[in-house]
């Protein structure tokens, strides 16, 4: 009787390894993609509903919101962070880090992009002022843009 030792692996038992692992990422990949976005745009609301929250007590301190047409939001940095010279500043109402401001002085979303305020504004009813993201497809104008409204 012949006995042969096998130490190793064969080719066959290859080709089923990487078949089977280019199966479960391909099932695995769009899925890891959706809960990334999921997560960026949470992120990105979450840095909207701060932003409101510090507007809203700066709005308490001076009776009303920075004024801001130009659909920037340097303004924001410049007053909700300060300091500003006025006996009715009471803050920083927010503090921003490096990495929130762009070479522009906007304050950036999760996609690094910059979001807009503008006040006063008439597009909505139910808000004062608007802060609004561009959204994943990082273009203003379309339906997935995020914003406090």
């Amino acid at each position: 009787m012949v006995r042969l030792d096998r130490n190793g692996i064969t080719l066959m038992e290859i080709l089923i390894s990487i078949c089977i692992i280019s199966f479960i990422a391909s099932i695995s990949l769009p899925v890891l993609h959706r809960a990334r976005n999921k997560a960026v745009i949470a992120r990105t609301k979450a840095i909207i509903n701060t932003i409101e929250s510090a507007l809203s007590i700066y709005e308490t301190d001076f009776g009303d919101y920075p004024h801001n047409e130009d659909n920037g939001s340097q303004i924001l940095v410049k007053l909700l962070q300060g300091p500003i010279e006025s006996d009715r500043w009471n803050g920083p109402y927010i503090r921003f880090k490096k990495e929130d401001i762009d070479e522009n002085g906007n304050i950036v979303d999760a996609w690094k992009n910059p979001i807009r305020y503008k006040y006063p504004q008439t597009e909505y009813n139910n808000v004062p002022f608007l802060i609004i993201s561009a959204g994943p497809d990082r273009k203003f104008g379309t339906k997935d843009d995020i914003g406090n409204w």
